[in-house]
């Protein structure tokens, strides 16, 4: 063998279903777990597969938890509506105003991430990207809300998202905050306010809310 070889760099060993049911038994007490039990191998799979190229596995050992949240955060590709492994986890394309329909769909994921915090019912919008107009409604505990967001192509209009965040969390205990490296996509976590001190520490990250709280 020529003596100046190098030899190959060891094959990066991922946390098998021991270790990543270990971490998911961590979230759990934050009520941030898997809604289905049988998902267990889906995200240890999810997991190896960031070993197989090199940016994705750095991130996870400089970030396990970050990475681990945003493979929860899914979409699922084994049903037809985009959900999450864990419902109090939301990833969105913010690129995904198609036209009617677009913001009913992200509300009623907004609905399901606060699932049991509020009611929210007859949510309906228009987006007519032609003429650049658009419409939402909604209603949440009663409360009638109508927004007119701003057309611009098929980007979100952020601040939809910003004003109904807001409504849900003055009706409750939780609030949803951004989980970081999102890029064009962005995923959320509902959390119980009194708790999102201990999951920093946990994940070892600081969280922004998506609305911000005076």
């Amino acid at each position: 063998m020529w003596p100046f070889t190098r030899g190959r760099a060891p094959e990066p060993v991922p946390p098998g279903a021991d270790e990543i049911g270990a971490m998911l038994a961590r979230l759990e007490p934050f009520g941030i777990g898997l809604d289905r039990a049988e998902d267990l191998p889906v995200i240890v799979e999810a997991v190896a597969g960031c070993a197989s190229h090199p940016q994705w596995w750095r991130r996870w050992q400089e970030e396990p938890w970050i990475e681990l949240l945003w493979i929860l955060a899914g979409p699922r590709e084994d049903v037809d509506d985009e959900v999450s492994f864990s419902k109090r986890l939301l990833h969105w394309d913010t690129e995904c105003v198609e036209g009617p329909g677009s913001y009913c769909d992200l509300v009623r994921a907004l609905a399901r991430a606060f699932e049991g915090c509020v009611t929210i019912t007859d949510v309906t919008d228009h987006v007519d990207t032609r003429t650049r107009t658009a419409r939402l409604h909604c209603r949440i505990d009663g409360a009638d809300v109508d927004l007119a967001p701003v057309v611009d192509d098929d980007w979100l209009d952020g601040d939809v998202l910003v004003d109904v965040v807001g409504r849900i969390e003055a009706r409750c205990d939780r609030g949803a905050y951004l989980l970081p490296e999102g890029g064009q996509d962005f995923a959320l976590i509902v959390l119980r306010r009194a708790d999102l001190p201990a999951f920093e520490a946990l994940i070892g990250t600081d969280l922004a809310p998506v609305a911000p709280r005076d």
